[in-house]
């Protein structure tokens, strides 16, 4: 068990509307991988994974793309600020890697909070992305009991350390997956600051993103895993008749993490897509 400091239970997020500048942003870290030239894909995880999180899909992606995987601030090794866990502030540190790299012409893949993060970049940099592709992203997360509830676990006194239990439960799978995969996701859970926990579920907590959807004109293809138990299925529906330019594909056997459920089925309608 990775040991946890102290925190404040009544820390509440102080959250931003507006598209942050670049000196706001943090320096992410980021894998690259398949050969210069390829089109490019810019993968977001969820929130409270990593860039390992795509581990599954990745190998069938990078023959035919150029893979950059990120891992959002306060995630894998990217710093851990106290604040700045907005969708919209997370976008923005991802819009400094599309700057430092240089990207033209992308397909964005973003799932659940690293989507609604996917949906500010595609809106601001129209320029710059091409595609979009969301993966069980909520629109509406301020609606949904089981993200609230986790927010306010997550606020209570003695939530930390994490347990075993809440990890288990945290991390589950309605279909097996490789034990050294889901050891990674484990550790990673693990290793969270306390304040990336609170900050990342008050900020979905609060998050209404409906009116963001309009500025989205790209192509964009939903993939949604209906076994989903975390967000309620009005959401998907509020994803496609949001964006003008949509196509839902469901995976009935998928849950929350398609990626790694059906990692051969993602990949394949995420190939087909951005060709």
């Amino acid at each position: 068990m990775h040991e946890h400091e102290a925190v404040d239970a009544d820390r509440r997020c102080d959250s931003t509307t507006r598209y942050p500048g670049s000196e706001d942003a943090v320096d992410l870290t980021y894998e690259v991988s398949g050969d210069k030239g390829k089109p490019v894909l810019l993968l977001i995880h969820g929130g409270t994974a990593s860039r390992r999180s795509w581990d599954l899909v990745t190998p069938a992606l990078r023959a035919n793309y150029r893979v950059i995987a990120v891992d959002m601030r306060g995630h894998g090794q990217s710093p851990a600020p106290d604040s700045g866990y907005s969708a919209v502030q997370l976008s923005a540190d991802v819009n400094r890697v599309i700057d430092e790299l240089a990207l033209d012409q992308i397909t964005v893949v973003g799932h659940s909070l690293g989507g609604m993060a996917a949906i500010f970049l595609a809106a601001h940099r129209r320029d710059v992305v091409r595609r979009l592709v969301l993966v069980n992203v909520p629109v509406t997360p301020n609606t949904i009991d089981a993200l609230t509830s986790i927010e306010a676990r997550v606020h209570r006194p003695g939530f930390f350390p994490v347990t075993q239990a809440f990890v288990d439960e945290w991390a589950v799978h309605p279909r097996p997956v490789p034990a050294d995969f889901l050891a990674t996701q484990r550790a990673h859970i693990f290793g969270l600051r306390p304040v990336v926990w609170q900050q990342v579920f008050c900020e979905l907590a609060k998050a209404d993103i409906t009116s963001t959807l309009k500025g989205i004109k790209q192509p964009t293809l939903i993939l949604w895993g209906a076994r989903d138990g975390l967000l309620d299925l009005t959401q998907y529906e509020k994803l496609r008749s949001g964006i003008e330019n949509a196509r839902l594909v469901m995976i009935d056997e998928a849950g929350h993490n398609p990626s790694s459920a059906t990692p051969d089925r993602v990949a394949a309608e995420i190939a087909s897509f951005a060709a």
